[in-house]
């Protein structure tokens, strides 16, 4: 489920996964592990990402996007 919400965000922030990559400092296969499920993210990682997508951690966090998004 987190996967699911940092996709979202990635794609409503219209970044792709190239410039998350590049951005957050988290290797492209790193990155495609964990938003594919294979790893866990750190709080470490969640904090780079949302930094590169310009929101709080907490907008990654399941549930946290309305339905509205």
């Amino acid at each position: 489920m987190l996967a699911t919400e940092v996709e979202r965000a990635r794609l409503h922030a219209g970044v792709s996964f190239s410039q998350l990559s590049d951005r957050s400092g988290i290797a492209p296969g790193a990155l495609a592990d964990l938003l594919e499920g294979r790893e866990d993210f750190t709080v470490v990682d969640l904090v780079r990402i949302a930094g590169v997508l310009r929101v709080p951690v907490t907008a990654l966090l399941p549930g946290a996007a309305g339905d509205g998004s």
